[in-house]
């Protein structure tokens, strides 16, 4: 029997999927592919279903005129089985491109400013299938804790 792909390579491919897909259409489906419907999840300690994600995911691509963009850090898995269809991984991404209106320091305004949000995540992930060669694996539990970082404009530093 071939192992399936890493736990940690399909984690860092369904992640770019949801959030770098080239339409909202496509990041629910990938969504689809990636979570549980089921889900047990939970953002900086508060309980998330798996309509709360989908809201999230949605809420920050629609911030994202010109699209988002993931780079992973430190994807660390821990398979339960060889053939790697289930198993546990924690790790570290950004997510770029997301844009919100802050209030002006200099004024009552707001203006429009650039932010990562950075994100460390601790997931569970099971196979849907007990056919050993099918990839049914899904997220059935994710622990997020994330912050939004404001980017810092370099072109007009010292």
């Amino acid at each position: 029997m071939v192992p399936l792909s890493s736990l940690a390579a399909w984690s860092v491919q369904h992640i770019r999927n949801v959030f770098e897909a080239p339409s909202d259409e496509l990041s629910r489906r990938a969504v689809a592919a990636t979570f549980s419907p089921a889900l047990a999840a939970s953002l900086n300690g508060k309980a998330l279903d798996f309509d709360g994600l989908c809201w999230l995911v949605s809420s920050m691509r629609a911030s994202a005129p010109g699209g988002l963009k993931v780079e992973w850090k430190h994807p660390n898995e821990a398979p339960d089985d060889v053939l790697n269809r289930n198993g546990s991984l924690v790790g570290e991404y950004i997510i770029r491109g997301i844009w919100k209106n802050v209030p002006d320091s200099d004024s009552d305004d707001l203006r429009l400013c650039e932010f990562e949000r950075h994100k460390k995540v601790d997931v569970r992930i099971e196979s849907q299938s007990s056919e050993p060669g099918l990839d049914s694996r899904l997220i059935v539990r994710l622990g997020i804790v994330a912050s939004d970082i404001l980017v810092v404009d370099r072109s007009k530093s010292w």
